[in-house]
């Protein structure tokens, strides 16, 4: 699988221009709720930076987070950073949401179904 990761990340490096990409993030009034504004280079250089941690979590020993650099490209139109990192978390799915459902979420939640 890796290898897979490493070819995908050399394709979209070496096929998407950050010049003419654009990816931005927005909340609503109360900060609830989220929308992305994107063409199709913003969308694949984010995929592209979300791929990069998925690799870092299999190679480096357990971390609290996964900084998300800022990039030419990104724009946030809140006029601050709304997603500045990744938070790992390790172990399957349901194990995840049985932990953060404990504090915040519920396990029935509808936004948590595939």
């Amino acid at each position: 699988m890796t290898n897979s990761l490493e070819s995908l990340i050399a394709f979209l490096e070496e096929t998407t221009d950050p010049r003419v990409a654009f990816f931005s993030y927005t909340s609503d009034e109360a900060g609830e709720s989220g929308a992305i504004s994107a063409n199709k280079e913003g969308l694949r250089l984010y995929a592209l930076e979300l791929l990069k941690k998925s690799l870092e979590m299999e190679r480096m020993p357990r971390q609290s987070s996964l900084l998300l650099c800022p990039r030419e490209w990104m724009v946030s139109e809140t006029g601050y950073n709304l997603i500045s990192c990744v938070r790992p978390q390790y172990g399957p799915r349901d194990l995840i949401l049985s932990i953060i459902g404990q504090n915040s979420y519920q396990q029935n939640d509808p936004r948590f179904k595939l």
